[in-house]
């Protein structure tokens, strides 16, 4: 221990006698350390850390292609599995709760009646479900209200559980509180209410609780104990085999799978957990380069205490004493940037908690608290770090030669062993800033790509609402009508030049798919499908308010109701899919026994579900043909979006004051939830990037400085003797130019190999860009000039007769 705190009692002598170091060394792994703690949080609370239910491993969810599956099929699976001890159903729903006599529009949960049991969740106040409270259509009328909804929307009433509430116009008695932060098997989406499976046709209007092939909710297993995976997958397989057999027109083809609830199951588990491993070792990356950075400034420090070095050991110091010495003020170093980072990187995840993303109506939250794995993974990457770079300049500990070091003033082979060290760390460091300058760059010409690429619509000057008729109390007879009122309504507006309406828009998260058949086609089922595709039900003017053009035929009229014959229009890739070519106005095809629809217009294709899609085929119903309680009205107009937003909301009321509204914003505004995968790229690679130019920085002008100080002496004989101002320059910073150009190079090549996986995230990234290459040779040049300006121009000032008479 006296040793210990004479390390300590000198590490904080040299600190204070070098403060600037100090302060670089410092800041420089507070910057780099709160980058990985910050990243590592999230990924601990979205990938590693399990879901807060009790054994939450045993907890898997089964899906069949695209994540869903029907009620049948459900039921088929709780009943015929022998490897899960509960199998639950859930199902995401508008619904709109009555609050003070105010109906609010909410996002809740509909589920089996053994969900809870399932996922062993207990209640916070009452009781939760049971299976007697989903035995029949429309029976218990029962609700479970989250801890949130139970503290902002009844003002954390003690006395709620009994009491009666208006769900979807319908008196529902609440039986309990859920937990306090339990949303369910999914991690950012926040539910507020859940409700009874089999009250879905009260709650929504729609009932498919029969139908086999309407593949609409989650399930969720419990295994067994002592179970496997495996053991489970293939369990849930034979049961899809044996429904294949049974029911080939609605299951033919069927696969269950299982995945890790959470984030959508594979659909989006896979992307986000390969995204944040990306991210991931791009802030170790940085980390990397910070090490390289400090170990190069602590190798530089080394050598200017060279012959204190060699005194300490003529006079019997020993080698591991000194190398000691050096890793306690590396540690101490480290830690006092780790405690900094520790303090910053829980403010950071606080906030990020706490905010509330502007996605609109959907109840998508981050809750990345961390916890004691983040703070153990900070104390222990502090530790390593401490140790990293402390132990860089350790080989000069050991290859110092106090006589030789003591008569030569350490000009030695070893001087120039060093050099190369130094040299080999600005490299790797500058590789890797090129690096994350690329990948940062790439996100970036992405996002901007994002703006400008044809989405086969045109959102500008666009005001949306969203909400469901159904949920004010209007049955299937009269929900057409008061769709056309509202859609009059937001018409009459002053300054609006087109009205129309939809069940949903593309690149909204409410989209639905259908199986078609080529003409001729007599048997329907999945086998004798030609294609799935996305649809959507639009009113007459959706085309022309939406921007979407048609390229023949024509849109919808008022005409095309459910008196007159059916008919669609589809966008090129269904139109060239299903019938080999593009020529396909009045064509008809069946989609039902005895039933065929006419195809009446040609769309453009567009983006429906992502930004980063192929493209898709995608067929547009008539809605007054295809009625649909989910509307989004949609105005077009030059005034204010503000104006349009107060004005729309407005108009509703007139209609219906209790309407309950989820949403109403401009369309550019609420396709911020589209676009948001590919802003937080650019953002979380643009701060990566902004931190290791700013390591680059540090680094390249501590060597280009060192290298001025050392040869300073030969600089002033070189100027004595005629040399002109270019040699000088070149003799000063050309080694260091050299070494970025290398760096510079080995990481626009690791940049080529980053940008494939961008390219699942942000539209069209690619390294090859030309203006990526552009830009960032001249960043990396400007870097180099920058961080060179003020050591060059210390050379060239080198004044011969003050430097020789000095020496």
């Amino acid at each position: 221990m006296t040793d210990l705190f004479s390390d300590l009692s000198y590490t904080l002598r040299q600190l204070r006698r070098s403060p600037g170091f100090a302060i670089t060394t410092i800041l420089t792994l507070t910057m780099a350390i709160t980058a990985n703690v910050v990243v590592f949080g999230i990924v601990n609370a979205l990938v590693l850390h399990p879901l807060p239910l009790p054994k939450p491993r045993q907890i898997l969810m089964i899906e069949n292609a695209g994540m869903s599956v029907s009620y049948p099929n459900y039921r088929d699976l709780r009943d015929r599995n022998r490897t899960f001890s509960g199998v639950a159903l859930e199902r995401i729903a508008r619904i709109g709760v009555g609050v003070n006599g105010v109906a609010q529009p909410v996002w809740g949960y509909e589920v089996s009646g053994n969900f809870f049991e399932t996922l062993g969740v207990q209640p916070h106040l009452g009781r939760l479900f049971a299976q007697s409270d989903d035995v029949a259509v429309n029976g218990s009328e029962v609700a479970v209200l989250s801890y949130a909804c139970w503290r902002g929307r009844f003002n954390s009433d003690p006395g709620i559980v009994g009491k009666t509430i208006q769900v979807s116009k319908h008196p529902y008695t609440v039986v309990g509180i859920a937990p306090k932060n339990f949303t369910g098997t999914e991690k950012f989406i926040w539910p507020e209410i859940w409700v009874p499976i089999h009250n879905e046709a009260e709650i929504e209007g729609y009932d498919s609780l029969e139908r086999r092939g309407d593949d609409n909710a989650w399930v969720v297993g419990r295994l067994k104990e002592g179970v496997t995976k495996a053991q489970a997958l293939s369990d849930v397989q034979r049961i899809g085999e044996q429904l294949a057999k049974e029911y080939p027109k609605q299951d033919q083809g069927i696969q269950f799978d299982l995945a890790q609830p959470g984030l959508l199951g594979n659909m989006l588990g896979g992307p986000v957990r390969a995204f944040l491993a990306g991210v991931m070792a791009l802030a170790l990356l940085v980390l990397l380069a910070a090490c390289a950075n400090l170990g190069a400034l602590f190798s530089s420090r080394m050598a200017d205490r060279a012959r204190e070095l060699g005194i300490r050991l003529a006079i019997g110091s020993s080698r591991g004493r000194i190398l000691r010495q050096i890793l306690t003020e590396s540690t101490a170093i480290a830690l006092a940037g780790g405690v900094l980072a520790s303090l910053a990187s829980l403010a950071m995840l606080h906030g990020l908690t706490n905010w509330k993303p502007p996605f609109g109506e959907y109840p998508i939250q981050f809750l990345v608290e961390p916890d004691p794995t983040v703070f153990f993974f900070a104390i222990l990457l502090t530790l390593c770090t401490g140790v990293l770079f402390g132990l860089i300049p350790a080989r000069q500990i050991w290859q110092t030669d106090p006589n030789t070091t003591l008569r030569a003033s350490g000009s030695t082979n070893s001087t120039a062993s060093r050099s190369k060290l130094r040299s080999a760390l600005l490299v790797i460091q500058i590789a890797l800033c090129c690096l994350l300058v690329t990948a940062s760059l790439v996100s970036f010409r992405g996002l901007q790509r994002t703006f400008t690429m044809p989405m086969g619509f045109q959102p500008g000057g666009v005001t949306r609402a969203t909400l469901d008729v159904h949920l004010a109390g209007y049955d299937r007879d009269q929900q057409a009508a008061v769709q056309r009122k509202l859609r009059d309504a937001i018409a009459a507006i002053p300054g609006v030049t087109g009205a129309a309406y939809s069940n949903t828009v593309p690149l909204d998260l409410n989209h639905s798919t259908q199986s078609f058949y080529a003409p001729g086609t007599t048997e329907f089922n999945p086998a004798t499908s030609r294609l799935a595709a996305t649809y959507y039900e639009v009113s007459p003017a959706y085309f022309s308010v939406t921007g979407t053009k048609i390229l023949a035929g024509r849109e919808f009229v008022a005409q095309d109701d459910a008196t007159h014959p059916s008919v669609a229009v589809v966008n090129r890739t269904f139109a060239r899919r299903l019938f080999g070519t593009e020529d396909v106005i009045g064509k008809r095809m069946p989609i039902a026994p005895g039933k065929e629809i006419e195809i009446v217009g040609l769309a453009e294709d567009g983006k429906y579900q992502t930004l980063t899609e192929a493209p898709e085929p995608v067929l547009f119903w008539s809605i007054l043909q295809n009625p649909d309680s989910d509307t989004t009205l949609l105005v077009k107009s030059q005034r204010d979006p503000q104006e349009m937003v107060a004005a729309m909301r407005r108009a509703i009321a007139q209609v219906d004051s209790g309407m309950p509204v989820f949403s109403v914003s401009s369309w550019p505004d609420a396709l911020m939830i589209a676009t948001f995968p590919a802003r937080a790229a650019t953002m979380a690679l643009g701060v990566l990037g902004a931190l290791a130019i700013m390591l680059a920085v540090t680094g390249i002008f501590g060597i280009a400085n060192y290298t001025v100080s050392r040869g300073l002496r030969e600089f002033g004989i070189r100027v004595a003797l005629g040399a002109k101002s270019w040699d000088v320059l070149r003799a000063a910073v050309g080694g260091t130019m050299l070494l970025l150009g290398i760096g510079s190079l080995a990481g626009l090549l690791l940049g080529f190999a980053a940008s494939k996986l961008l390219a699942s995230i942000v539209y069209q990234a690619s390294a090859s860009d030309p203006v990526v290459i552009v830009a960032v040779a001249a960043m990396m040049a400007l870097l180099g000039f920058v961080s060179s300006a003020l050591p060059a121009r210390r050379a060239l000032k080198a004044d011969p007769a003050v430097l020789l008479r000095d020496q």
